[in-house]
């Protein structure tokens, strides 16, 4: 079975033989590295479940013209999912993009608590999110996901809890022994994962959690890396909504 090749454009085409053309960089990559040719097939997404059959029509080094031949709409995953994850030292958060991407988030909330050993000046962090776009195109490329998560910015523990809708279904990941299964709500339209620090969360996050009427589950006895247990907790929820 050949390997699909897909592409991303900011485009949604709504009609078929409509001819688009890729933005640069995709059009640079399929021309230099990949030697596409005219006539070969591409899959294109919108990152908004979009996602099209085309052929390529006309290629040079820097501009690739396709075809729309086919037109699909993917309904978004349900219930959506936002992680939460506290901010860690260099660029961890960097690292997780291509996973949770793969594995379906919708939202990702970077998270300063009071053991975060991470920061992002206000002046870089525009650059990081693009950083992260990107990091999350190359992982729906890879995976077939079409939907792209949004990235919010960085918001503290205790203003992001008193914001947060009340009918978002809200789990923590924890080592305390008075954890619960993960068992999500019933017709949740959101589930809220937040993943603490190495050093764990403070005791009063754990008391303004409890007041938030967050639920609490365990990834095992053992302390997990920031990166593992970000992926692990999305793991259990995911296989939680087969």
């Amino acid at each position: 079975m050949s390997r699909v090749i897909r592409v991303f454009t900011e485009q949604s085409p709504t009609n078929l033989d409509e001819e688009i053309i890729l933005p640069a960089s995709e059009s640079s990559h399929l021309a230099r590295v990949l030697r596409i040719k005219e006539g070969d097939p591409v899959e294109v997404l919108d990152g908004r479940g979009g996602r099209f059959a085309a052929q390529c029509l006309q290629v040079s080094r820097s501009r690739v013209t396709v075809q729309i031949n086919e037109v699909h709409q993917d309904s978004a995953q349900a219930p959506a999912i936002r992680m939460a994850i506290a901010l860690g030292k260099g660029n961890k958060l960097d690292d997780l993009i291509r996973p949770l991407t793969e594995l379906g988030v919708s939202v990702l909330t970077p998270l300063l608590t009071e053991r975060t050993e991470g920061s992002i000046s206000s002046s870089k962090l525009q650059d990081k999110k693009e950083r992260w776009h990107k990091l999350a195109q190359e992982a729906c490329k890879q995976s077939g996901n079409t939907w792209m998560p949004k990235f919010d910015d960085p918001i503290t523990f205790t203003e992001f809890v008193s914001g947060i809708a009340h009918k978002d279904d809200c789990w923590m990941t924890s080592l305390s022994p008075y954890t619960t299964s993960f068992a999500p709500r019933r017709n949740a339209e959101k589930i809220s994962l937040f993943v603490g620090p190495e050093g764990g969360w403070s005791p009063q996050e754990e008391e303004i959690a409890q007041v938030a009427r967050f639920n609490s589950f365990s990834l095992g006895p053992h302390v997990l890396r920031l990166e593992t247990a970000a992926v692990s907790a999305l793991a259990v929820a995911r296989q939680h909504l087969l």
